[in-house]
């Protein structure tokens, strides 16, 4: 297991992270679903500054 920066803006950020992980999960792992999903992390000096959520369908 890794160890991170405990920063109050770390632990936000983390929150938000986890929260968006699952809410992607969630729709990318429904039947039908064709794409790509991507988490993107801009960090600097180890504290998380932005999240960027990505999810692209494929119409089929």
């Amino acid at each position: 297991m890794m160890t991170h920066a405990r920063t109050p803006g770390n632990a936000k950020k983390i929150a938000q992270l986890e929260a968006a992980m699952a809410e992607m999960l969630a729709e990318a792992t429904r039947r039908g679903f064709f794409g790509i999903v991507a988490l993107e992390l801009n960090v600097q000096d180890g504290t998380i500054q932005h999240i960027r959520r990505k999810l692209e369908r494929i119409e089929r």
